[in-house]
């Protein structure tokens, strides 16, 4: 009987593998097997919402901004292009009209008053006397109002109107056209190349050329007095008074 229980000890051993058998279909393979598919499921799962978010509009956004960017470019650069030659024309029509109302502008000052010799560059308007220690030159057109008075020379080059006396302690050149509502003496010469009227008296201490026309009230020459040409002549309304020789110049 004790070998016959024995026997029954050996299928225990025997079924002692089958136990054996369960254990590798304990939780742990299956732990290892089941979260595979879950993961499987996470990775599928993970594709079905990528294409929607990530995939799908990444390559609209990148295809729609590349696009634009080449029209958009051009139309820019054509819009720019537009603007540039809508904004060169009217500066071509803007540029004369700035310069000729720049150059036809009148220069409107109070008097002027200097130590030293005087350029001055017309148009201009003297609302007051001119008065310098030295030379003055006027270049172009000019009103005075008042006086004008150079302890130098007078020169004139242009046109030249005067309300006020005209008085030079130097030789007087005037080659345009001049206009004294009131008296002028002169210590130096007086050459006229042009014109000159004095509606007061005229006092020359120097010689007198006249290459033009000489117009006074009173005409004292102290040297001579020499008319260029056959078209030059003067004309003194209430008398003359020449102390040296009447010359003419042919």
């Amino acid at each position: 009987m004790k070998r016959g229980r024995r026997p029954p000890s050996v299928e225990t051993t025997e079924n002692s593998p089958s136990t054996p058998s369960p254990t590798p279909t304990s939780p742990p393979p299956t732990a290892t097997s089941t979260p595979a598919p879950t993961i499987t499921a996470t990775a599928a799962s993970s594709p079905s919402t990528s294409p929607t978010t990530t995939a799908v509009p990444s390559p609209r956004t990148s295809t729609s901004t590349r696009a634009p960017t080449a029209t958009e470019a051009e139309t820019e650069t054509m819009y720019e292009y537009e603007q540039i030659m809508s904004f060169d024309q009217p500066m071509m029509m803007a540029g004369p009209s700035s310069t000729t109302s720049t150059s036809s502008s009148v220069k409107k000052t109070k008097s002027i008053k200097s130590d030293n010799s005087l350029d001055l560059r017309g148009p201009m308007e003297v609302d007051g006397s001119v008065k310098s220690m030295a030379s003055v030159t006027f270049n172009g057109d000019f009103s005075v109002r008042d006086r004008i008075e150079a302890y130098g020379d007078l020169k004139v080059s242009g046109n030249l109107s005067c309300a006020g006396k005209v008085k030079s302690m130097g030789n007087v050149k005037v080659n345009g056209a001049v206009v004294c509502m009131d008296k002028v003496k002169i210590f130096g010469k007086l050459k006229v190349n042009g014109s000159l009227e004095v509606q007061g008296d005229l006092e020359v201490w120097g010689a007198l050329t006249i290459n033009g026309y000489l117009k006074c009230r009173t005409l004292t020459a102290y040297a001579s007095l020499t008319t260029v040409g056959d078209q030059s002549w003067y004309e003194a309304d209430e008398g003359e008074t020449v102390h040296g020789a009447k010359l003419v110049q042919r």
